[in-house]
C-alpha cells in the first residue's frame, strides 16, 4: 500500500528570450517567469524528492516537503492547488481511489466528509475534507490503494 502524493515542480524561464542575449539578463529575476507543473501519484520517486519544490502526503493530511519555508499548513497548501487546478487534482485522486468534499470556504479540518461503507451499514463521518473510497489505481498495475485519511 503507498501513499498518494501532490508534487509541486517550478522551472523558470525568461519572460522575453530574445533578450537573453544581453549579460546578466537570466540573472534578474524580475525578467524571469515560473512554470507550475503539479502531478497527483501513488508512491514517491527519488527524483522527485530531489526535484519538486513542495510535496504533499495526501493520506496522512501532511507537508512532506516546502522549500519555500513560508510555514504554510497542509490545508493552506492543498487549498491552493486544488483552486488553482480543481479538475484535474479532482481526477488525479480518483484514479487513485480518493474523494474529496468540496472545498467552499476552504478546506478547513472541522469540514465533515462521509465515506459511504458496504452495503447496508452505516456511513462513517471523520474530520477530514478527504475521504477513501476503494479503488485501484491504473497506472500502477491495478495495485490496490487503500488510503483512508483519519
Amino acid at each position: 500500500m503507498k501513499n498518494v502524493f501532490l508534487v509541486a515542480k517550478y522551472y523558470a524561464k525568461p519572460k522575453n528570450p530574445k533578450q537573453t542575449r544581453f549579460a546578466g539578463y537570466v540573472k534578474d529575476e524580475d525578467n524571469m517567469a515560473w512554470d507550475e507543473q503539479v502531478i497527483v501519484t501513488s508512491g514517491l520517486k527519488n527524483k522527485d524528492l530531489d526535484t519538486s519544490k513542495i510535496i504533499l502526503n495526501i493520506n496522512e493530511q501532511k507537508v512532506v516537503k516546502n522549500s519555500f519555508k513560508n510555514g504554510r499548513t497542509f490545508m493552506e497548501l492543498f487549498k491552493y492547488f486544488y483552486e488553482a487546478n480543481p479538475g484535474e487534482i479532482s481526477r488525479g485522486l480518483q484514479q487513485l481511489g480518493i474523494t474529496i468534499g468540496k472545498p467552499d470556504d476552504g478546506l478547513q479540518k472541522d469540514v465533515s466528509a462521509e465515506t459511504q461503507t458496504s452495503e447496508g451499514s452505516e456511513p462513517s463521518t471523520s474530520t477530514d475534507i478527504i475521504g477513501a473510497s476503494e479503488g485501484t489505481a491504473p497506472s500502477q498495475g491495478n495495485e490496490p490503494v487503500n488510503a483512508t485519511v483519519t
